[in-house]
């Protein structure tokens, strides 16, 4: 009998759990029905665009730039900064089509108040849901902050806010930026139809913050130059065939421009266009990667003939790119060992494309290897056509050499006959006017 009641007393004690995780769940299900009710619209906030991707870009690329370079005249350590509305516009729009989220984003000053209104489309299908969101920061002392977020019709109260912040700066990425930011800001107020903000001035922190802004906006870059080639080729008159000097120059002129205008950075701009250019000459294509939903301007194929032949722009090109990255010396290595490979029932030894892939390798190092030197590229490359600059003569090395052919010949590659030739392409590379 003790036993049969204990067991009742566990059985109602069991049900009683089991109706109250029941009861918790139902809850839970209906106060995520409610919030979805809540804070999904129909409709969005804002989403008229009064400008382009690209202006976007550039705004915060400009204001990044300006931010990260003091005057030189100037021993001030503290930068300020004074953002319009139209500034702070251009840059969450730029972070959402970095983070490929459709939507648009308004910025408003009011007196001493900043409202940003953002309203993202949700991928759901023939019906059309947004994602509204509404942050107001007022001006304070010692600093601005902010009041209130909105998500739909549901305003977050300041101790979720603050719950919401830590979590996404240590869970995502955000912290990075967060610990890199916060020691710069100094002062932040609203007022006069500005965002005014000092930073104090950090050549290591804002060095790093450059290099953040070079990543995000690499595939932006990569898709001008993309258009800037499909353009160039489609001009072409050979419908199969096209010089690399006759692709280099108007990219170069293209680059030039580009670095010559507000923010520009010569050396991201030849890296970009190398990356555009040595895809297409090795017949890869970087649509998929750098427009992913975008749709890609078409780009005709044509053969890249360097020295009039396919296979030394390819050999250029990828060395270049293999250097620019700083890896010259293992461009140089695979470009050896590839030759002789080749030597083992390929297509033989061959000097004339060892030759384009040291010259490659020499022109992705000058390309990148200062602001200084990446402007006389762009200098020279862009008023001049003439293979030489950068290419030596390669005719009249031997090629499609055999491993018997090559041993006859060279005997290994560490004999004088061998290091010889070897030196006479250097020196070669070494007397084109680019590489003086």
């Amino acid at each position: 009998m003790i036993l049969k009641g204990c067991l009742t007393v566990k059985s109602k004690s069991l049900r009683k759990l089991l109706r109250w995780l029941a009861y918790a769940a139902g809850a839970f299900a209906l106060t995520l029905v409610i919030l979805i009710v809540l804070i999904l619209d129909e409709e969005p906030w804002v989403w008229q665009k009064t400008a382009s991707q690209q202006h976007f870009l550039a705004t915060t690329r400009s204001i990044l730039h300006t931010t990260a370079k003091p005057p030189d005249h100037s021993k001030d350590k503290v930068r300020n900064i004074a953002l319009t509305e139209d500034d702070l516009t251009a840059v969450v729009n730029y972070a959402l089509s970095r983070k490929k989220l459709e939507g648009f984003a308004q910025a408003t000053i009011f007196d001493k108040r900043l409202v940003i209104l953002v309203s993202i489309k949700l991928p759901t299908g023939n019906a059309e849901y947004f994602l509204n969101l509404k942050l107001i920061a007022d001006d304070g002392d010692p600093r601005a902050y902010v009041k209130q977020v909105k998500a739909g019709f549901i305003a977050l109260p300041k101790p979720v806010v603050r719950v919401l912040f830590w979590w996404l700066t240590h869970t995502t990425r955000l912290g990075r930026y967060v610990e890199m930011t916060l020691p710069l800001l100094q002062e932040v107020h609203i007022g006069d139809g500005r965002l005014w903000v000092s930073l104090n001035w950090d050549r290591e922190v804002m060095g790093q913050a450059q290099d953040l802004v070079a990543d995000l906006a690499d595939k932006e870059r990569l898709r001008l130059y993309h258009t800037k080639l499909a353009e160039v080729v489609g001009q072409a008159q050979s419908r199969r065939f096209i010089g690399l000097s006759a692709l280099l120059r108007p990219l170069f002129m293209f680059a030039k421009e580009r670095s010559d205008a507000a923010g520009g950075d010569a050396r991201e701009e030849n890296r970009a266009l190398l990356l555009v250019l040595a895809a297409y000459a090795n017949g890869k294509s970087l649509e998929p990667a750098i427009y992913l939903d975008m749709e890609a301007p078409s780009l005709a194929r044509r053969d890249v003939l360097l020295s009039r032949r396919i296979d030394a722009a390819q050999h250029f090109t990828a060395s270049a790119v293999m250097a620019m990255s700083g890896q010259r010396a293992f461009a140089d290595m695979v470009g050896l060992a590839k030759e002789f490979n080749d030597t083992h029932g390929g297509t033989g030894f061959s000097f004339t494309d060892l030759a384009a892939d040291r010259a490659g390798a020499s022109f992705g190092k000058v390309a990148v290897d200062s602001e200084e030197s990446a402007r006389r590229v762009q200098a020279i490359l862009s008023e001049n056509s003439d293979e030489a600059m950068y290419m030596p003569m390669i005719k009249d090395l031997p090629e499609n050499l055999s491993l018997e052919d090559f041993a006859n010949r060279f005997g290994d590659l560490d004999s004088p006959e061998f290091m010889e030739l070897k030196k006479t392409i250097e020196d070669r590379i070494a007397s084109c006017p680019l590489y003086h």
